[in-house]
């Protein structure tokens, strides 16, 4: 296996590279022991970037699908979906069929990444700026990026960083034992730690305007930032830190991201009243969705600035690479022909959000209005993104939760949204700014785990407030109580009385963590949450209260209209609460975006809760009107022993088929 592994990732993965001689590197009987570069120009370091960049566009797909499919919020059309499909949502796999488990894209990626660091010169300066250094360190942050997918997917995976040119070299790398995540995660920290700061080491501005041309859809195509094309060293970095257990570290360059510490040159980023979805009437009688905005081709130069990064694709295979998603989750040929669509997991998790409507939130005097009997009970983003249509038979059956991310073009601001079912998916979102809120708040909850009182507090405020102001954390810390004694005396008869006055002070504390949130650009900060549920920050049916937390845990009981908390609420119960709230809030946002079995992995593995991940993923085909955690929760028992083991959560490299599957036994569908 290992032979068969490294052979490819050695010489069917160079061609990418953008050298006049790459064509001989496709020659796997080529004996050579080195391979001599031309002295590079400025141009062909920013070409041979666009080379690297060409080969992330293959793992692009493959990325959203891995994570999306093996989930809990898509379900397969066993009607329609390819075998491929159909076996990654089963997580039963044939290594010699499944063009999805291949992991030579991956290492096109970073064989190109190594060719190219071992080659550039960051010494070449002209007017004392050094003109590599910014390629340089965007390569480097794609070959962690792309690494810390491979260990996502796959645990433990071959790591190099030299590049693989000869023989001799795959022979090296084929008797050298593959790396943990852990230890692969160590090494990616080190290697890329010291750029981070994006005023030192800044992402590549390809002309004068930082801006590449025409990146692929529309008739003259569109302008996009170049930086865009990148992921940054410090979300890099914050998720890295995550993966470790490095809350302390990952909830730094996360705020550092947010909040552009360090350099004037990052642009503060904050959640706006902008890209929400929302009614616009009592009653759910109207809706203004601009959420669905953040996916459309036409709009997207409006909306760059909620991004970090993308992966952009062409409109034509005549153009240049294209993306195959829309025609995994949206019809293409044939009414009703999408693979998959949105999981009833999915829809009932947003069907249990309350709405809260007000008509003016800052009328303290208003009572909002919640959405227990609108006609669409919650969370507003999955009816956002998702779509209906009628088939062309007798019958006009109706085709419902089609997937709209990867196919929007245009669309209003109303009920109605113009979906265009044919068009190519034109990007690929990796990273936009809610990732680092909500990552954000997934270290705080780690930050509470170790003893930082108040980070759970600031967790919830990301998702239900928004952060404006100064917070500081104190790690284990110690209060003494001081008394004083106020006397009054009454004038009439003379007698005095004594109140006794208590104040809680700091003794000591282990540690501190400021998070400055006071400039101007977070004064209209708002709550994650929001986004598709409203006016959060005055939802008493979304906050860290013991009844909240009972209702969420299953631990209330209504009787003559009167609900009772069955036992009290423990400080295990609030932490475990606002963990389950970021994993949820994940879901709401970013379905279907891939990262979704990533996620759910490394909350079950911080929680030490493999239930995190194996309920969720197994009651994914239920309509759910409670959570995972009441026992109510419906699932499918064969398909939560499966993934209670987390051997299962990881992909086969190459070269096995992990579970032999008999032809007689195999899925509906095709691969044609």
């Amino acid at each position: 296996m290992k032979k068969r592994l490294i052979y490819t990732i050695a010489f069917l993965l160079g061609g990418t590279f953008l050298f006049s001689s790459c064509d001989d590197m496709l020659n796997v009987d080529s004996n050579r022991v080195e391979y001599k570069f031309d002295d590079w120009t400025l141009n062909d370091s920013v070409y041979s970037v666009l080379g690297i960049l060409k080969s992330v566009q293959e793992v692009g797909d493959r990325q959203v699908l891995i994570n999306e499919l093996r989930a809990d919020l898509v379900s397969i059309n066993e009607e329609k979906a390819v075998i491929d499909v159909q076996e990654l949502s089963r997580s039963v796999f044939n290594l010699n069929t499944n063009k999805y488990l291949d992991v030579k894209d991956y290492y096109s990626v970073i064989n190109n990444c190594n060719i190219y660091l071992a080659r550039v010169d960051t010494t070449l300066e002209k007017n004392n700026i050094r003109l590599m250094l910014p390629e340089y360190v965007a390569v480097k942050s794609m070959r962690a990026w792309t690494y810390l997918q491979l260990v996502i997917n796959y645990n433990n995976v071959p790591y190099f960083t030299e590049p693989i040119l000869t023989h001799s070299a795959a022979e090296t790398i084929m008797n050298t034992p593959m790396l943990t995540r852990d230890e692969i995660i160590s090494k990616l920290i080190a290697d890329i730690l010291p750029y981070e700061n994006p005023s030192a080491y800044p992402m590549p501005a390809w002309d004068k305007d930082g801006k590449v041309l025409k990146f692929g859809y529309g008739d003259n195509g569109t302008e996009v930032e170049t930086k865009l094309l990148f992921v940054p060293i410090r979300m890099l970095l914050g998720e890295l830190y995550l993966w470790r257990g490095d809350y302390k570290n990952a909830a730094r360059f996360f705020y550092s991201q947010i909040a552009g510490s360090g350099t004037n040159e990052t642009a503060k980023k904050y959640v706006d009243h902008g890209h929400r979805a929302r009614y616009t009437s009592e009653g759910g009688k109207g809706m203004d969705n601009k959420f669905i905005t953040m996916y459309a081709a036409k709009s997207f130069a409006d909306n760059s600035a909620n991004y970090f990064t993308i992966i952009p694709f062409a409109s034509s295979d005549l153009i240049g690479t294209t993306s195959g998603l829309a025609a995994v989750f949206s019809p293409q040929d044939e009414v009703g022909a999408a693979q998959v669509v949105a999981s009833p997991g999915i829809q009932s998790l947003a069907e249990r959000q309350v709405y809260c409507y007000m008509k003016d939130p800052e009328d303290k005097k208003e009572t909002p209005e919640y959405s227990h009997f609108y006609e669409y009970k919650g969370d507003l983003r999955i009816k956002a993104t998702t779509y209906s249509q009628r088939g062309n038979d007798d019958a006009k059956t109706e085709y419902k939760n089609i997937i709209g991310k990867f196919n929007f073009e245009e669309g209003s601001l109303g009920m109605d949204v113009e979906y265009t079912p044919g068009i190519k998916t034109s990007f690929i979102i990796l990273q936009r700014k809610e990732h680092a809120y909500l990552r954000f708040a997934e270290a705080l909850v780690g930050l509470e785990r170790e003893g930082y009182k108040g980070a759970m507090e600031l967790a919830m405020t990301v998702l239900k407030e928004g952060v404006k102001s100064n917070y500081q954390l104190l790690k284990n810390p110690v209060y003494v109580m001081d008394t004083t004694f106020v006397e009054h005396k009454d004038t009439l008869d003379n007698i005095i009385s004594v109140d006794t006055l208590y104040s809680k002070s700091l003794a000591s504390c282990t540690d501190s963590l400021r998070y400055n949130f006071a400039a101007e650009a977070f004064s209209n900060n708002e709550g994650i949450h929001s986004r598709g549920s409203g006016y959060s920050e005055h939802n008493i049916y979304y906050a860290l209260t013991d009844t909240c937390i009972a209702r969420y845990l299953g631990l209330t009981e209504v009787e003559d209209k009167v609900e009772t908390i069955l036992r009290p609420i423990t400080y295990e119960d609030s932490l475990n609460y606002i963990a389950d709230l970021v994993i949820d809030e994940l879901a709401l946002e970013f379905a279907w975006e891939g990262t979704r079995f990533g996620d759910l992995i490394r909350f079950a593995k911080a929680m030490g809760d493999n239930d995190v991940l194996a309920k969720r993923v197994a009651g994914r085909a239920f309509k759910n009107d409670v959570t995972y955690r009441s026992a109510e929760f419906q699932i499918d028992p064969e398909l939560y022993g499966k993934m209670l083991n987390e051997d299962n959560w990881y992909l086969p490299l190459p070269g096995d088929v992990v579970q032999p599957v008999d032809p007689a036994d195999l899925p509906k569908g095709s691969n044609k």
